[in-house]
């Protein structure tokens, strides 16, 4: 068996046949599916219990409810197969999802990553469908880890699920996705795996998965307490691994376009928690202060208009907010 595949499944009852089926009509057939029930409440851990009832290719683990890091965890310790991939159990892949992966592998058997682009998209018949790819007009794109920020700008490091893994090098390095993080553990996992490997990389610029995008579940709507702990913590293991991987200027240039967009994130995030506006802006204007802020901002080379850069400057998320009125009457 040459791919264990690890689906984290939890209180999907309406949706999971969508990933399970693409992953069972896969044109590439060496593989197991290792579906973890992460303590699920609704008839998941049901459905998948009928999935390997009725395919040797699946297998099912039950777990009290723990989070996906855990259970994606668990997937790891169980699986056998010499290359690893992971998929969310409310998305599906294309039926070459496997077949394109392995082949690349074989074909490049120095590279250690094998990568490939992906769609979002609103639901099950691919509306409103979005492509992130590597490049257009090459099928193949090779890369080294040093040039993490540049993946990183075209949303291809940052999640598991578009990647062909090793098994060994997560194994032998006892590489896991950290349980304790809700947000950014997909990215550490990626940063960790690629120190411990040869760091070459190889993109398929063809989208094999299939990400659905809920608005619900989007860090444009939902509250994230602790916000900028969260992002200063992956923030310093991106910037490790730029200084250890010797990357060059123009990947820190990004680094820190990235450092300030996440920190913008974590100011709107503020105005999702259920507390006064005068704690909010009193909350936002802490964190402009902070060093980790006004760093990224001066650092940055990002477009930013002038009068924002003049809010940011002078701490003040009141002027940011007046700019944003005046912005949705224009």
């Amino acid at each position: 068996m040459k791919v264990s595949i690890i689906v984290p499944v939890y209180n999907v009852e309406n949706v999971l046949h969508y990933c399970v089926d693409s992953i069972l009509n896969q044109t590439y057939k060496d593989f197991k599916l290792i579906l973890v029930n992460d303590g699920s409440t609704d008839n998941s851990g049901k459905i998948c219990d009928k999935y390997a009832k009725n395919n040797d290719k699946v297998s099912v683990i039950h777990l009290e409810n723990g989070g996906v890091s855990r259970a994606r965890n668990i997937g790891i310790e169980h699986a056998k197969g010499e290359y690893i991939c992971f998929i969310d159990s409310d998305d599906y892949v294309a039926e070459n999802y496997l077949e394109e992966l392995v082949k690349i592998k074989e074909q490049h058997p120095d590279f250690d990553s094998i990568w490939c682009g992906f769609q979002t998209v609103c639901d099950y018949s691919g509306a409103n469908s979005n492509v992130f790819l590597a490049a257009e007009e090459t099928m193949l794109s090779i890369y080294d880890r040093s040039d993490i920020m540049t993946l990183h700008e075209k949303w291809l490091s940052q999640m598991p699920w578009n990647k062909l893994f090793i098994s060994d090098i997560i194994k032998k390095n006892n590489i896991c996705f950290y349980e304790d993080l809700s947000l950014g553990e997909d990215l550490i996992f990626v940063l960790h795996y690629l120190d411990a490997s040869n760091g070459k990389i190889a993109v398929i610029n063809k989208p094999l998965n299939y990400y659905i995008r809920s608005g619900d579940e989007s860090l444009d709507n939902k509250f994230y307490p602790n916000m900028f702990e969260v992002y200063k913590l992956i923030n310093s293991e991106i910037y490790n691994c730029l200084t250890m991987w010797k990357c060059d200027e123009s990947q820190i240039a990004l680094f820190y376009n990235s450092c300030f967009y996440s920190y913008e994130k974590v100011l709107r995030n503020t105005f999702r928690e259920n507390s006064t506006i005068k704690n909010k802006y009193k909350y936002n204007k802490q964190i402009m202060k902070r060093t980790e802020f006004k760093e990224a901002l001066e650092k940055s080379d990002c477009n930013i208009n002038r009068l924002y850069l003049f809010g940011y400057r002078i701490a003040s998320y009141r002027f940011i907010r007046f700019l944003d009125y005046l912005v949705k009457l224009i």
